[in-house]
């Protein structure tokens, strides 16, 4: 990486020096306990005579391809990061981090590609030079499950690539699209087969990115701004996402192997057990350097000694963090317990019982994804009320009912209900698109978080007055909420996001961030860009009430929605629709 300019941490190669060398060292002793992972895991057995073998590459090929693959993401997932949310504006070190990203996401690219093959060649059995020598066997690779997904997560790996490319793109996009490339491998591992599919699937997605945000953006700190004057500001920023990441890591951890092993014994009886169990050796190791950082660099880093200090225990950390991911590896190549339930329940790919009134209060789904957005939301409010010293007690309370109605939803017998009952998903997302925003913009965060924020703040203003002219996006987000509505009950969209797990969350996602915007606007207990008069107010609410009143009667008195998927996911277990 070059920079231009008489700045004191430059990152040129030989700026890197040290750092770089020994961090490619620990990426080779990581590496080399990928094998060991491998071997313990059964990955490299002899195989029985006589029958199909894909050979001694890609045996050995595959998981040392797919501990690159998680380097190279957690590389550029980091880079990014550092880019785009700790490195402070102006800074040089952010368009060498934006540059490193794009190098990263090469390598990624490669990678996939490379992952692709070998895949496709574990799973039919057939050499890679049979493979290469017979485009019509490696085109029928689309077929194979663990193979499927890596064509949708290159094309997201090149924009991001490309991305890092363009200039005056905010860093945030580049970070965005990164993060979406991590999340689809989720859905071939092993939480595809476990019972209570959404949970495990929802923990591997959520263990997937802060992972890669937690060891990515070190390895950026480290390699990019060890030596340079913003390294205490930036280490102040990390530490704050690194707390936030390994209370991820440790609740996604514990989710998964509580779907995956319903038996505690399998914990130390079975070769999954031993590698969980490792990983949560190395989770406490971990922890233990992130206690050091805190109370060893983070607030003495500007002195010259501190940085010593800081550069070995951060190097120590990713070695760590190298022998988390080899274990990773081996894990992946390791079968999980049967289960004794035998499968999940239909089309639902979970256990339900059988609908009754006080089963949408008494049924849980613990979610981590949505157990760990709404505790950070949860955390940071009450921290901004804690150093605000006065606010007004309705503003909290109105926010964190909001939390609780949310978490109701879609933690609870609600959201468990909501994919096989038409009457249960209109209720959670009327709730997710009226109440809950109108409840979480009645609590003001953007005041409060105006109000205990300033320019010299951690991680700056961070509700400062937003620019004078967006009257355009103000009036085009609300009109495309409210036609979301008939959208999802008159297209595929409802059928789509009922059918997975992933996107019912974002359909979710999607119609509560639309409904804040509303309820932004509404609500006026933020400030907003622009002035809206009283009679503008009046128009939405009339306009939102209207196509509301209309989808209502729609459902209840108009043709069957998604009528087909209902009446087979809710059969199982004798619900009725």
């Amino acid at each position: 990486m070059h920079e231009s300019g008489p700045v004191p941490s430059r990152i040129g190669w030989t700026a890197v020096g040290r750092g770089g060398r020994i961090l490619a060292g620990a990426a080779s002793i990581a590496a080399g306990l990928v094998l060991l992972a491998v071997a313990a895991g059964g990955g490299a057995e002899q195989q029985i005579a006589g029958l199909p073998d894909a050979g001694p590459l890609t045996r050995w090929g595959l998981p040392l391809v797919r501990f690159l693959y998680d380097l190279c993401a957690v590389g550029t997932v980091g880079t990014l990061l550092a880019a785009a949310v700790l490195a402070p504006a102006g800074s040089p070190e952010r368009p060498a981090c934006a540059r490193a990203a794009g190098r990263w996401a090469s390598g990624w690219a490669v990678t996939v590609v490379l992952s692709y093959l070998l895949t496709v060649s574990d799973v039919l059995a057939r050499p890679v030079a049979d493979l290469l020598a017979a485009p019509d066997l490696l085109a029928a690779g689309l077929s194979v499950v663990q193979a499927r997904v890596l064509p949708l997560v290159l094309a997201v790996v090149v924009a991001a690539a490309v991305a890092t490319r363009v200039p005056r793109l905010p860093a945030a996009i580049p970070l965005v699209l990164a993060v979406l490339a991590i999340v689809p491998v989720a859905y071939v591992g092993h939480a595809a087969s476990a019972a209570d599919h959404d949970i495990a699937l929802s923990g591997l997605m959520t263990h997937l990115v802060t992972v890669s945000l937690w060891t990515g953006g070190l390895g950026a700190v480290l390699v990019h701004f060890r030596r340079s004057a913003d390294l205490p500001l930036v280490l102040r920023r990390f530490s704050t996402i690194a707390l936030c990441c390994f209370a991820g890591v440790a609740v996604s951890g514990v989710a998964a192997a509580w779907a995956r092993l319903d038996d505690p014994a399998h914990l130390w009886r079975s070769p999954y057990g031993w590698f969980l169990l490792a990983k949560t050796a190395a989770l406490g190791v971990l922890a233990l350097f992130g206690r050091a950082h805190r109370r060893r660099t983070v607030a003495h880093v500007a002195d010259r000694g501190v940085r010593n200090v800081f550069t070995r225990l951060a190097v120590g950390e990713l070695v760590v963090m190298g022998v988390a991911m080899a274990l990773a590896v081996g894990l992946s190549r390791t079968p999980p317990p049967p289960a004794r339930g035998g499968g999940h329940d239909g089309l639902l790919e979970y256990d339900l019982a059988p609908f009754t009134p006080a089963g949408l209060l008494t049924e849980i789904r613990p979610d981590p994804l949505v157990l760990l957005l709404l505790a950070l939301l949860a955390a940071g409010y009450l921290t901004g009320v804690r150093r605000a010293g006065s606010w007004p007690a309705g503003r909290t309370l109105a926010w964190f009912a909001g939390l609780a109605l949310a978490g109701l939803v879609l933690l609870g017998g609600v959201g468990g209900y909501a994919r096989a009952m038409l009457s249960a998903q209109a209720l959670q997302l009327t709730v997710l698109a009226i109440a809950v925003p109108l409840l979480l913009c009645l609590g003001a965060p953007l005041t409060l978080a105006a109000r205990v924020t300033t320019a010299s703040s951690q991680y700056g203003a961070l509700a400062a007055r937003p620019p004078r002219r967006p009257t355009a996006l103000l009036a085009v987000l609300p009109i495309a909420y409210m036609i979301a509505f008939p959208l999802l009950y008159r297209t595929g969209w409802l059928q789509w996001a009922l059918s997975r797990h992933g996107p019912h969350l974002l359909t979710a996602a999607l119609f509560l961030a639309g409904g804040l915007v509303v309820f932004w606007m509404l609500a006026g207990a933020d400030p907003l860009p622009s002035r809206i008069s009283r009679r503008v107010r009046a128009a939405l609410c009339g306009s939102l009430a209207t196509v509301l009143l209309v989808m209502g009667v729609f459902l209840l008195a108009g043709p069957p929605v998604a009528g087909d998927w209902f009446s087979v996911a809710a059969r199982p277990a004798g619900r009725r629709p």
